[in-house]
């Protein structure tokens, strides 16, 4: 097995393993945090570049993203 896809397949798997969902239509794996008692919602997005390397970006759902980084390192 290549390593790169086994790499992918290890991520995919560690993703879904931490409650991340696959999202078909922004094509990129999601999680959904809420805080002040369920009063808001924020989004943990893991995204494939076009360049093949992994970002996490937090998000509000209406697409304001207020920090993202590189996780070539891993997903927690």
């Amino acid at each position: 097995m290549d390593d790169a896809f086994a790499r992918e397949v290890t991520l995919r798997s560690l993703l879904k393993s931490k409650g991340y969902e696959f999202d078909k239509e922004n094509q990129w794996w999601v999680r959904e945090w809420t805080t002040n008692g369920g009063q808001e919602k924020v989004l943990e997005v893991c995204i494939k570049t076009d360049e093949g390397e992994w970002n996490k970006l937090m998000m509000t759902p209406d697409g304001f993203v207020f920090s993202a980084e590189a996780i070539s390192k891993g997903v927690e």
